[in-house]
């Protein structure tokens, strides 16, 4: 029998609680089954999908790079079954109205807005959105207490009863003054830690969890970086850097946006890190309001051409 065909709907349930939860046990109790089943159905996830899926970690169970884009298409088909389910009635595009809250930092937004408006003009006129940067640890705050109705951003753990798609695979990089003295074309972590940084990290974004990140695999070798200036946008990084011996780190899309207008040198850094994807990230309370579904909808297709606009011009 080929792969395809021992497929089912309850094993496509299994494998999006599996990589929600990264957590057999907690899978298995998501799901209402117990926990030597879920272990069943991974042995078999893995059997037919000839990979891991999830692997063991020091901080526990991640997922493999298949296992991330298996989760995606999922999570979005089972989607689809529920709204196909529960009828197509329930929300209109063209005579919808109401209200959106987009949380996410400026750069993000930069990113997603454009093609979420262009697409909400066609399809959903009345349709209104506000976009404000927020501190991504209070993610899960910001959507259980109804502040946002979506978060857009990197974060590193996500609570239990959010639900989250990866929208945009990236990884961070440093950038360099294209004439700096004395940095060419490589980055030790020498030189990384002599020369001082442009920081992300004042305002409504105090903790961006890119900068968490590498601090925190700075500390974990007794080592820190020189903070020479702090910045509310991550934006505004790449035109410092361009006209001083100052680095910075960035995600590499924006590296690559940035490189185009600006004299610089973009730089893999010079340690190992975690990858940066960019989620989006809601609550229980909306999975199954028709209207979001639509905004998660919209979402996946504009971050869908934005990875084929990097595929095609190499910024991802």
């Amino acid at each position: 029998m080929s792969d395809h065909k021992r497929i089912n709907l309850q094993l496509l349930t299994y494998l999006d609680a599996l990589m929600r939860e990264r957590h057999v046990t907690r899978a298995a109790e998501r799901v209402g089954i117990g926990q030597s089943a879920m272990s069943s159905a991974l042995a078999r996830l893995r059997e037919i999908f000839h990979d891991p899926l999830l692997v063991k970690t020091s901080s526990g169970m991640e997922p493999t790079a298949r296992g991330v884009e298996l989760a995606r298409k999922v999570h979005e088909a089972l989607e689809l079954i529920d709204a196909a389910t529960r009828g197509t009635d329930e929300f209109v595009p063209e005579v919808a109205e109401g209200h959106f809250r987009i949380l996410a930092s400026e750069g993000v937004a930069r990113q997603f807005l454009p093609g979420l408006m262009a697409r909400a003009r066609r399809e959903a006129p009345r349709l209104r959105f506000t976009s404000r940067p927020v501190d991504i640890r209070r993610t899960h705050e910001y959507l259980r207490d109804a502040e946002g109705d979506l978060v857009i951003g990197y974060v590193r753990q996500v609570p239990q009863d959010l639900h989250q798609t990866v929208l945009y695979p990236q990884s961070i990089v440093c950038i360099a003054a294209a004439g700096h003295a004395g940095i060419r074309g490589a980055l030790t972590l020498e030189q990384f830690l002599a020369y001082p940084h442009v920081v992300w990290g004042t305002g409504p974004v105090p903790y961006p969890t890119i900068e968490v990140m590498v601090d925190d695999i700075l500390e974990r070798r007794g080592l820190a970086r020189d903070v020479g200036l702090r910045v509310p946008n991550v934006l505004l990084s790449a035109d410092v850097v361009a006209v001083t011996d100052m680095l910075a780190i960035v995600p590499q899309r924006i590296a690559c946006d940035a490189a185009r207008t600006l004299p610089l040198q973009i730089l893999p850094l010079p340690f190992d890190t975690d990858r940066a994807d960019l989620s989006m990230l809601w609550h229980e309370r909306v999975h199954r309001e028709p209207a979001h579904i639509w905004l998660r909808g919209v979402m996946r297709d504009v971050a869908a051409q934005l990875r084929q606009d990097a595929a095609i011009d190499g910024s991802q």
